[in-house]
């Protein structure tokens, strides 16, 4: 008996293969969208007493997160940029810029904006609102 192989069987491997490699050096030249605003996952909890918001921020330092609260409103907004460069370096591939996020929140109830606190700590930022009955303005809180 014979052994008839099937040229367009190697072909049909061949094409599958090359394929797999293309798709996987054409990921390496895709641009990541730098310097985007993105959007800040929060949670928001009613705990009787304050208004507890979550926020994760990875990568951003306590003075680069500004939190500003009004009565029924917070935003979050926070702005890194980049490292400084030596001179004398030589880049190969340059990806990291100014990046920066902000979140409107809307809050369930209105709060006592004066004595709002806010710890960040390992990328997570926690700001606590304590509730309000009636009349207060805008505050901007320290993240401590």
């Amino acid at each position: 008996m014979t052994d008839k192989r099937n040229p367009f069987e190697e072909l049909d491997t061949l094409i599958e293969r090359m394929n797999r490699q293309f798709s996987e050096l054409s990921q390496t030249f895709e641009p990541e969208p730098l310097g985007v605003l993105a959007e800040v996952p929060v949670d928001v909890v009613d705990d009787g007493e304050s208004i507890l918001v979550t926020a994760d921020l990875p990568g951003y330092a306590r003075d680069e997160i500004d939190l500003r609260v009004d009565r029924d409103t917070l935003t979050i907004s926070a702005a890194a940029t980049e490292e400084d460069r030596f001179d004398d370096d030589q880049y190969h591939r340059h990806e990291r810029t100014q990046t920066s996020v902000q979140r409107r929140v809307t809050l369930p109830t209105a709060v006592d904006a004066s004595n709002a606190s806010a710890t960040a700590e390992h990328g997570v930022l926690t700001v606590t609102l304590p509730k309000l009955d009636a009349g207060a303005s805008g505050y901007q809180i320290d993240v401590e």
